[in-house]
């Protein structure tokens, strides 16, 4: 297995681990980085893309050796109903060059690469690895500190200081006493299935350069009324489609989530991008919700918690997070290897890096969302049934004068519901409402 001491143990290869462990084995910190899967990415899923200014952080020029799909120059919103489809986007041609803006990814390639940088820079990589708990020594009379971790087999291995990035379940974390138990108002639940078609026909059908990929989010119609999306990301030779949403609504209307993505797959302006595809492989995932107020204690004695562990999502931005969330967590572990002290008072630090980050700052400010979701549970639907009721109007022809036209688009507003709360709902909405 190697040494059975080190002076840091991050648990979890993912983004969030292997940023951690590169930043403290270029520091030159003994560094063991456990990965229960049997190589880094191997157990992970996300939509589909990362973000060049995050990812730079960690590898300048990442783009240059990383092991990428597309870089993104088209981002949409679709606005679906049954037979209808209102888009909103924008394209961006410089996007498609250096320095680039995002990037879409295969977690299952671009997590063993990431993961191997810190390899490069001495971390020890245990794979196949499953950490069971934590292992403590006394501090004080009363008092106890991490000290390092216990696997499946039983064996000890020992650190200054533990790292938790194991992902959105985070039982360790649990076990320790830092976060309370996971329930399904607290998490998102995902599929994602990988369709295979020829890098010619994924460029035809969605309008692109050879060196240009495409996002697309879809709101109301993916879920069936729940809170939630759908999503499309082109990669190089492969479509990545994802849908799913709130885990409690999910339970609560019956939604299975299977069905939901073989009723988005027959969607005409999905299947006409699919068509011909064959399904490479499905991937199931639940994530935090990305909440300020579930967010848990960060820090003890000896310990720290990162990424979908710590529940630092917002919004779409999860992997530049987790990345980011890494990269403090081992500053912190960095200063306290100088300071030879790796208490929490020292460890505070790490908290105090967090809160004056823009992630956790967009975190706060949406605090209020959650209010208005716990309102407006069908914010999305009317959203998208408005847009499209309104758009067909709009753009159907007829012996009707530009009046009448108003009018009728009106009469289906108010069709919907009365207008005084479609107003209403919209300008709450402006301020609210977030499909990604």
């Amino acid at each position: 297995m190697g040494n059975d001491r080190y002076d840091v143990i991050i648990v979890g290869a993912g983004p969030a681990g292997s940023s951690a462990a590169q930043l403290c084995a270029e520091n030159n910190l003994s560094v063991a980085l456990i990965e229960k899967g049997e190589f880094p990415g191997s157990k992970n899923m996300f939509g589909g893309a990362i973000y060049s200014e995050t990812t730079a952080t960690i590898v300048p020029t990442f783009w240059e050796e990383a092991p990428l799909e597309r870089p993104i120059t088209e981002e949409k919103i679709w606005f679906m109903e049954p037979n209808s489809v209102v888009e909103v986007g924008f394209t961006g041609y410089d996007f498609a060059k250096s320095p680039y803006n995002s990037f879409t990814v295969i977690r299952s390639r671009f997590d063993r690469w990431f993961a191997d940088k810190a390899v490069q820079k001495g971390a020890h990589l245990l794979t196949s690895t499953l950490v069971e708990n934590l292992v403590y020594e006394k501090l004080g009379l009363t008092g106890k500190k991490v000290s390092g971790v216990r696997l499946e087999d039983g064996s000890e291995i020992y650190s200054e200081v533990v790292i938790l990035a194991e992902g959105g379940w985070a039982n360790l974390a649990e076990k320790a006493g830092l976060r309370d138990n996971i329930n399904s108002k607290m998490l998102t639940i995902y599929i994602k299935e990988l369709l295979a078609l020829p890098q010619g026909v994924i460029e035809a059908r969605f309008n692109l350069e050879k060196n240009e990929g495409c996002s697309i989010g879809m709101v109301s119609y993916p879920t069936a009324g729940a809170i939630g999306k759908g999503g499309i990301w082109t990669n190089r030779d492969t479509i990545s489609l994802a849908v799913g949403g709130f885990l409690d609504q999910f339970n609560q209307k019956g939604l299975n989530i299977y069905q939901l993505l073989y009723r988005l797959k027959g969607h005409p302006k999905v299947k006409r991008l699919i068509e011909g595809a064959e399904t490479v492989q499905y991937m199931y995932h639940q994530i935090p919700r990305g909440s300020y107020d579930n967010i848990p204690r960060l820090y003890d004695d000896g310990i720290l918690v990162t990424g979908d562990a710590a529940n630092l999502i917002s919004g779409r931005h999860g992997t530049e997070i987790a990345m980011l969330s890494g990269m403090y967590a081992a500053e912190t572990v960095i200063h306290a290897k100088a300071k030879g002290d790796f208490s929490k008072k020292t460890l505070a630090a790490y908290g105090n890096k967090l809160e004056n980050t823009f992630f956790v700052d967009n975190m706060k400010v949406r605090k209020k969302s959650k209010i208005f979701y716990q309102k407006h549970t069908d914010s999305d639907f009317l959203i998208s049934q408005l847009a499209n009721e309104v758009a067909k109007v709009f753009f159907t022809e007829g012996f009707r004068t530009e009046q009448e036209n108003i009018n009728n688009m009106l009469k289906e507003v108010e069709n919907i519901q009365p207008l005084s709360k479609t107003l209403s709902d919209l300008y709450q909405a402006v301020w609210h409402w977030r499909v990604l």
